[in-house]
């Protein structure tokens, strides 16, 4: 999507490698945050072990399928950069990606179906968690833009943009099954549901936002080209100067000898 908008791709992909990073520790904080309190909503959950211990038990669950992946794709592109570029590249296996984060989403909306999770919940409810989520999508992707504003080129200021409001199902569905282990099939996925259905309208939305972006962003590169002829045309017009007066006191040097 960064691209398409004309934005900095190489930043989206730092950005985004140092996110999944944080992710797991971060996440995994503010969930024992969250659910350490004595609140009724939380009187679903099941009982959980202390921080040590969940941070334990997560990161020996992610560490098997986020870091040593990352890993060992690291290595392999360091040792084999030609290789891996033809097979992302030319063979288009980048798109496996893609497929396997569908098969969690695909994953998650079968489990719902199967447990009847969307039986108990009200139609209303599906709404107001819909709009909820849009409206948490462009307060994220306003603040994003304000703030990268301040200090960063409109490229950069594009990349920020989609990568603060994108939330992935990859690491989310995976720590929910992590950390609440002991939950019945319907609870678990009512869970998960949220968070599939942001993909679906971050998706949608980004898409839809890649035709202003591109367009704001080309605005400032004629703004920039623009500026550049100029103070070119400025520069040239400056040295015609010089060159006429250095041409009018030759010729005065001349007249007088």
């Amino acid at each position: 999507m960064t691209r398409k908008a004309n934005g900095n791709g190489a930043l989206t992909v730092a950005q985004s490698t140092i996110g999944n990073l944080l992710g797991p520790f971060v996440t995994t904080a503010l969930i024992k945050l969250y659910t350490g309190t004595t609140a009724w909503y939380l009187d679903i959950l099941p009982g959980t072990e202390g921080v040590t211990e969940t941070y334990r038990f997560v990161f020996k669950q992610l560490g098997l399928s986020v870091f040593v992946p990352l890993l060992a794709g690291q290595v392999i592109v360091s040792l084999s950069p030609h290789p891996v570029k033809k097979v992302f590249g030319e063979w288009k296996m980048s798109k496996l990606s893609s497929f396997a984060l569908l098969t969690v989403i695909w994953s998650t909306y079968d489990g719902a179906f199967e447990s009847g999770a969307f039986s108990g919940v009200p139609s209303d409810n599906m709404v107001f968690v819909v709009l909820i989520l849009i409206a948490l999508y462009f307060v994220w992707f306003a603040m994003s833009i304000v703030v990268s504003r301040l200090w960063l080129s409109h490229e950069d200021s594009i990349a920020v943009a989609y990568l603060v409001p994108t939330k992935t199902p990859a690491m989310g569905v995976a720590l929910t099954t992590i950390m609440f282990v002991g939950l019945s099939e319907a609870t678990e996925t009512r869970m998960m549901l949220p968070m599939v259905i942001y993909q679906g309208i971050q998706t949608s939305l980004s898409s839809l936002l890649a035709i202003p972006l591109r367009k704001w962003q080309a605005t400032k590169s004629v703004q920039q080209q623009s500026a550049g002829v100029e103070a070119t045309a400025i520069d040239n017009h400056a040295h015609d100067a010089d060159l006429s007066t250095m041409h009018g006191h030759n010729t005065s040097a001349s007249a007088l000898a």
